[in-house]
């Protein structure tokens, strides 16, 4: 969610980049304004009359789903002395309970595909999971800055995902968490159709940097240079075909 520190952050990276003055710098400027613009429509949904009774209701149902109260829980996961693997399955056991908790309010529908077209990224190991259940190709990809991910990142939007078939995920037990974090909680799953690649506005929803930031954390206490980058990226779609069908 937007807030004060937030929007000085963003605003301070912008004059940064602004007063760089190269090409890679404006292109970087147009991406965090495209972002900011679609964060503060998505602020004014999460506040508007259809999204905010179900916020309410969910949150009265499941009190634990409060951003402090899943925040103390995912906080004594991450600080447990276990493996990363043990740890990534109970922030995984998480989001599935508040997939669950969400099921009743939101308008997503098996064959509703708007966010399998989003600029999806994912880790590495994520990438392997997919790689081992699947039989599937994956490519390796180098650690890159944050920013050149982005940039990378931004070209697929509007792409559907290389496992999206007849509009249904052929790996949903195995997708990575950033799919298991968004949803929709609009009245109707046509309201998130993605016509262009420029046009996209993510849905009102529970907050999934209540999953996703934990997570980052995380994996970065592990290994702050695992490749991160759009799921297309570890899986071309040149050789798509040939593995879903092996998927399948």
């Amino acid at each position: 969610m937007l807030n004060a520190a937030t929007l000085d952050a963003i605003e301070q990276a912008l004059e940064g980049l602004l007063n760089d003055g190269s090409e890679e710098a404006a292109q970087l400027a147009d991406v965090l304004v495209k972002q900011l613009e679609a964060a503060l429509f998505e602020q004014q949904q999460i506040d508007s009359e259809s999204a905010q009774p179900k916020m309410k209701a969910l949150l009265e149902s499941h009190p634990w789903m409060m951003p402090e109260q899943i925040g103390q829980i995912l906080d004594r996961i991450i600080r447990e002395n276990a493996s990363a693997k043990s740890k990534r399955k109970k922030v995984i056991a998480i989001a599935n309970r508040v997939t669950a908790a969400l099921e009743p309010y939101t308008a997503c529908k098996p064959g509703c595909s708007a966010c399998c077209h989003m600029n999806t990224m994912i880790y590495e190991h994520e990438a392997i999971r997919l790689a081992e259940m699947t039989g599937r190709k994956m490519v390796r990809l180098p650690y890159r800055p944050l920013d050149q991910i982005a940039l990378n990142g931004d070209k697929f939007n509007g792409e559907p995902c290389p496992f999206l078939v007849e509009n249904k995920c052929s790996v949903y037990d195995d997708r990575p968490l950033v799919c298991r974090t968004h949803h929709s909680l609009r009245d109707g799953a046509s309201q998130c159709r993605l016509t262009s690649a420029d046009n996209y506005i993510r849905p009102p929803m529970y907050d999934p940097d209540v999953l996703e930031v934990p997570y980052m954390e995380l994996n970065a206490s592990y290994n702050p240079a695992e490749p991160w980058g759009n799921i297309a990226e570890f899986f071309p779609t040149s050789d798509c075909g040939e593995n879903i069908r092996l998927a399948k």
